[in-house]
């Protein structure tokens, strides 16, 4: 869930989950050893990340498209790569890297990107694959394409548009701001009405438990949740980690680059 222009100190801010399987090997929010000039968490399986961010101004963020109808891609890249591209490159702007991502995109499973330079902002993927101009507003991306009325994205969409309109006319703090959209993030009600479920090939049980903001299973669910407050000379992430699939207990880390 984005927040693009809307708060006249914080052009854009951002509030989401990470779904993943337990098991794989993550390293969380941190600068990295590697290029001190990146904020993100890590992924020590492929060496990519989900979200992240740079002193140079630079946010990007990915999501996988679920789409068990096509048949798998038979030698993938690494889609969080994208991401680390992007942010290790200096001088390249987001809708010339949306442009190069829309070259290779034969080369990955479907995803969701999203590109911000500081000035403009680019959606690239979905399915059908598209370049998008992401204009001022609220946006809300699962694992469907760019703005795709999911139940859940509808559900967190709703809160945080009430949650950060408050905040934008001074009815609350930032402090209270997180706490709310952190509760929001952790919501872990599934849809009942089956007619609402998506249709990604996967089973009516399958997207039930998967409906939910905050996906609670045994092995596969969130991982982490993630505020990020980009603000007119730095960028400050919040990651709340969860350890437990199954439990409420998480470590919290917060992180500011300043440019």
């Amino acid at each position: 869930m984005i927040a693009f222009r809307i708060h006249p100190d914080f052009p854009l801010v951002i509030a989401s989950n990470r779904d993943e399987f337990f098991e794989r090997p993550t390293e969380g929010l941190h600068i990295w050893e590697t290029n001190p000039k990146i904020l993100a968490g890590k992924d020590l399986k492929a060496g990519g990340t989900w979200l992240g961010v740079n002193s140079f101004g630079k946010l990007a963020f990915l999501t996988n498209v679920r789409n068990f109808r096509k048949p798998p891609h038979p030698h993938p890249k690494s889609r969080g790569g994208l991401v680390t591209r992007f942010l290790e490159d200096e001088s390249v702007q987001a809708i010339d890297f949306a442009k190069q991502v829309d070259s290779e995109r034969e080369n990955f499973e479907g995803f969701n990107l999203f590109l911000f330079d500081g000035k403009e902002a680019f959606a690239v993927g979905g399915d059908p694959f598209s370049t998008q101009f992401v204009d001022a507003g609220f946006h809300a991306v699962s694992n469907a394409s760019w703005n795709t009325k999911w139940p859940k994205t509808e559900t967190l969409k709703s809160q945080i548009i009430e949650k950060i309109s408050d905040w934008t006319s001074g009815n609350i703090s930032k402090t209270e701001l997180e706490l709310e959209m952190f509760s929001s993030l952790n919501d872990s009600e599934l849809v009942k009405e089956e007619h609402l479920l998506p249709d990604t090939g996967i089973g009516k049980e399958r997207e039930r438990y998967l409906s939910s903001v905050r996906i609670k299973t045994p092995n596969y669910g969130t991982r982490a949740s993630t505020l990020v407050f980009y603000g007119k000379d730095s960028i400050e992430m919040v990651e709340r980690s969860f350890s437990d699939p199954l439990s409420d207990g998480y470590t919290e880390r917060r992180e500011i680059l300043n440019w």
